[in-house]
């Protein structure tokens, strides 16, 4: 559904529609056209039957039979996914050769990639990596990927720079300040000569507003990290973004002359009426009959007397069933008083159908190379509430920070200044939690011991050097599935977080 959002600044940040609701412009002459896709985990279409890059294929055919067409990707393709897991990515370069992507630039979840993995899939592309502000741990250039590029569209020289959210990420890949790298980028770009310059970032919607406003002569950004579509208009220029797993796709038409471009944002869904690009189909096809023979037959554990939604955008933002159900495994299976863990460790962003859940599903719900792994730390009544504060914050409400919890009673105010929403907390006993009491609290490996989503637990320090032999969230999962009476699954009743 589409939503509104409060601008900074002043500007209309909109949850794109179908109808942008503007005036509509002149009939564009040979515009620059531009396909945007971001968060892309797997190319399959999804159980609901929309996505999947075959569909995205097929629009982008259509388009460039119209004109030339760049069809871009704003970062997190390689992973995670189930297929990712195993094969690091492999198939979605190939899946994306295929669809004939034009350019992509890192997420951060791709920066996360072992470096000789992510450099192998550099390689294995045949479309171009764009990064302004991504570099290998010892300052060098990662090897195949361009801070920006220029390529001609009737007779515009098109520059395109990328750019990635600042972090030191686990495998080696340092991503400095991407507003520092922009303005190098824009400069240079303008020195090349190009007559429009796009932006293709993985960031926050607010940064990519930010970095338009600033930027007198960037056209457009085209931006991720949500996974939610976006159309922000910032005057009469545009961020975009379109919905994970390739829901929905951007396009935008730009068209005039150089410091009088005009555009035209248009989100296209991609539903089971666009039919499937067939050399992409066959990419994914094979490659799921890979994942068949490599984990054997699938097996069903329980079944799931009513739906559950599992979409990102329901998990970041609210308490849910899958978020309990979760929460109750993993204290159930750690022997913990309670569990806490980030929205952001569920992947599946899907709806799970009432009836059989099978083995596969399950573990497609946790895709991160570290098995999503979790530990159990004694933490005084304080601490735990000062985990709440932080998941409740104003960075990760929303987000992937956002917590899900099990053996807690939690009361927020979200209209309260961050950091001190939370207005009332018990504990597995129903009662107050004191302060000063102590509490064993199931945390996944992320949070505890990789400060995951800014999260801090020093507590967790000797735990955490045992973290490689904890329990798997999968096997968890499993275990308390298949632990049910009669092997039915309920959707857990709500009353744990309640965000007011």
């Amino acid at each position: 559904m589409p939503r509104l959002r409060a601008a900074l600044g002043g500007l209309l940040v909109a949850g794109a529609s179908a109808c942008t609701g503007l005036p509509k412009p002149p009939a564009p002459v040979n515009p620059v056209r531009v396909l945007l896709l971001n968060d892309v985990y797997v190319a399959d279409t999804l159980a609901d039957g929309t996505g999947g890059l075959a569909r995205a294929a097929t629009v982008r055919a259509r388009l460039a039979a119209e004109g030339r067409t760049l069809f871009v990707l704003a970062g997190d393709v390689l992973g995670p996914s189930l297929l990712s897991k195993y094969y690091g990515g492999a198939q979605m370069v190939e899946a994306l050769n295929a669809a004939g992507l034009d350019y992509a630039t890192l997420g951060n979840h791709d920066a996360e990639l072992p470096r000789d993995t992510l450099l192998a899939r550099i390689a294995q592309s045949r479309f171009k990596w764009l990064s302004a502000n991504c570099r290998s741990a010892d300052g060098g250039r990662l090897p195949g990927v361009l801070p920006w590029d220029t390529v001609r569209v009737f007779g515009r020289k098109v520059g395109i720079f990328g750019t990635t959210l600042a972090g030191d990420w686990r495998a080696g890949t340092t991503c400095s300040d991407p507003d520092s790298a922009a303005d190098v980028a824009m400069d240079s770009l303008r020195q090349l000569g190009a007559d429009l310059i796009l932006a293709l970032t993985h960031q926050t919607v607010e940064a990519d507003a930010a970095l338009l406003g600033r930027q007198a002569d960037l056209v457009a950004v085209l931006g991720g990290h949500e996974h939610e579509a976006h159309t922000v208009s910032v005057g009469t220029r545009y961020v975009l973004k379109a919905d994970a797993n390739a829901r929905s796709a951007q396009s935008l038409a730009i068209w005039g002359t150089k410091g009088d471009w005009r555009q035209s944002p248009r989100l296209l869904p991609l539903g089971p009426g666009i039919p499937l690009d067939t050399a992409v189909a066959r990419v994914v096809r094979a490659w799921d009959d890979s994942l068949r023979r490599r984990l054997g037959p699938d097996r069903v554990v329980g079944t799931l007397t009513a739906p559950i939604d599992a979409r990102d955008a329901i998990q970041r933002r609210q308490e849910t069933a899958l978020g309990d159900l979760v929460a109750d495994a993993f204290r159930a299976g750690t022997g913990a008083d309670a569990a806490l863990f980030n929205a952001g460790t569920l992947r599946l962003d899907d709806v799970l159908r009432a009836g059989p859940l099978s083995r596969w599903t399950l573990e497609s719900l946790f895709l991160f190379p570290d098995e999503t792994r979790s530990i159990v730390v004694p933490l005084t009544g304080a601490r735990v509430r000062e985990l709440l504060e932080h998941g409740l914050s104003d960075r990760n409400l929303g987000r992937g920070g956002f917590p899900q919890v099990a053996g807690l009673a939690v009361v927020a105010e979200r209209n309260r200044p961050s950091g001190s929403r939370v207005v009332s907390l018990a504990g597995p006993d129903g009662k107050p939690l004191a302060a000063g009491a102590t509490l064993r609290l199931a945390l996944p490996v992320f949070l505890a011991c990789r400060g995951g989503d800014g999260y801090s637990v020093p507590e967790a320090r000797a735990q955490c050097e045992q973290a490689g032999s904890a329990p798997r969230a999968a096997d968890l999962l499993i275990a308390w599935v298949e632990r049910q009476p009669g092997g039915r699954v309920d959707p857990p009743a709500a009353g744990r977080l309640t965000l007011r």
